[in-house]
């Protein structure tokens, strides 16, 4: 059938098509947006847009049309349009739909920022002929966009200065700590931490079977130094015999100052073999405190004293340990200095008259 010499079908078509862009337009002139299309020529000649445009934007629609007052471009911040251009452009070199926030310069106003969603349209040769979009309006959104951006650029700088100040106070702590626990002349371990770790190697030693060894080391000729040279003068010495201390020293030992010129050596292993070791490295901090200080007369030879005692075979507990360590090193003072005396001595000098006291070991 046909209708003024128009087959039905195409008058079908066409009904349909014009009740599909009547909807269209109704819907987005219910929107705060506008729909247009462009040619893609130089000035970007504007063939259609919608009357939304002068709601967002103050402009009469047939302003752009055909560029009759202005052209498109004219609406847009300047400081906006090299983003819209690159969006536009990498959308068409892939052939897919830009999608991009930039400002309007309205009529009357403040700018307002609008997100446009378009693409481009080819023709059956693969020219591109047209550039169509929507526009809509999201200054109220962009608001709020902004406003929880700031609010995560301060929440960011926020949690940025409460690690910081969280770094600051473990730092201190750290620091405290360690002041707490370490000698402030020689940054050895002090008395509280060598008692501290002295009950935790007893401890360890009692559930592993293994035996706990302990050095006490008293400075010989140390109060020569300070009397004749000053304080400073044995201030440095103090640092010079710690360094010392610690070149001895391996992963699993520890040295502390308990104060003055008094040092502690602690150390753990084997008990066939911790007596032996304990020895050896009393021999070892015996030579290597053999320290001359130049004095203005003569010089100063220094030495040291070292008791040696062991846990469990010479002291069942840690400060049975301390005090047999202790009295061993006072015995060496008494027999000379500058040696070290171990449990075997400290039995013969009770038992004076067993005739079996065993001599004082001396360094060569």
């Amino acid at each position: 059938m046909k209708h003024d010499g128009v087959p039905a079908s195409a008058v079908g078509h066409g009904a349909y098509h014009d009740e599909r862009l009547d909807a269209l337009l109704s819907i987005t002139g219910r929107m705060d947006g506008y729909l247009y299309r462009c040619r893609n020529d130089a000035s970007y000649t504007m063939l259609y847009i919608s009357d939304g445009i002068l709601t967002v934007s103050g402009y009469r629609p047939s302003d752009f049309i055909h560029n009759a007052v202005r052209d498109y471009v004219s609406a847009i911040h300047p400081d906006d349009l090299a983003a819209v251009y690159a969006a536009v452009d990498g959308a068409l070199e892939t052939r897919c739909n830009w999608n991009v926030d930039y400002r309007i310069v309205p009529r009357v106003g403040e700018p307002l920022w609008v997100r446009e969603i378009g693409g481009g349209v080819w023709d059956d040769t693969g020219e591109l002929e047209f550039l169509e979009g929507f526009v809509v309006d999201i200054s109220d959104r962009k608001v709020v966009e902004d406003l929880n951006s700031q609010l995560l650029l301060d929440l960011k700088a926020a949690n940025e200065e409460l690690s910081a100040q969280k770094r600051e106070i473990e730092l201190a702590k750290l620091q405290s700590d360690h002041s707490a626990n370490h000698d402030a002349l020689t940054d050895l371990p002090n008395r509280r931490a060598f008692h501290d770790e002295l009950k935790s190697v007893v401890a360890r030693c009692g559930a592993t079977g293994e035996a706990a060894g302990l050095l006490f080391i008293d400075l010989d000729r140390f109060k020569e130094v300070n009397d004749t040279l000053g304080h400073e003068a044995g201030d440095a010495l103090l640092q010079r015999v710690s360094k010392n201390l610690r070149s001895i020293l391996r992963s699993d030992d520890f040295v502390a100052r308990l104060g003055g010129d008094e040092f502690a050596f602690l150390f753990s292993g084997e008990p066939d073999l911790a007596r032996q070791k304990a020895v050896r490295v009393a021999e070892r901090i015996l030579e290597r405190l053999q320290i001359k200080i130049p004095a203005p007369d003569s010089a100063i030879q220094i030495g040291c004293t070292v008791g040696v005692a062991m846990c469990p075979l010479d002291a069942a507990d840690s400060d049975a340990l301390v005090a047999l360590a202790d009295r061993l090193m006072y015995i060496g003072k008494k027999s000379g200095r500058n040696r070290l005396v171990t449990a075997g001595e400290l039995t013969a000098e009770q038992q004076p008259s067993s005739g079996s006291r065993h001599p004082v070991r001396k360094t060569a």
